[in-house]
């Protein structure tokens, strides 16, 4: 994958939701976004078994999209 940014590839990502369903915290800030995103990975991946966020009748977020979500983690969190 290309180098991943917050700002072309993460809150884009997010911002579809903003609208239409409230989340804990705001998405689609950077530094909240960053403070949390270990608990944002594990629920967007499913891995607490809570079920896939965003909810239905949301489709889940493609494996891609996660993948892409825990790149932008793992190198660094490029705003």
């Amino acid at each position: 994958m290309a180098d991943i940014s917050f700002q072309n590839d993460i809150m884009p990502l997010f911002k579809q939701f903003q609208a239409p369903m409230m989340w804990r915290f705001d998405l689609t800030n950077y530094d909240t976004v960053v403070a949390n995103a270990d608990m944002i990975y594990i629920r967007i991946s499913n891995q607490d078994g809570a079920g896939y966020m965003p909810p239905p009748p949301f489709p889940p977020l493609t494996n891609d999209q996660i993948d892409m979500f825990h790149q932008w983690m793992t190198t660094g969190f490029k705003p």
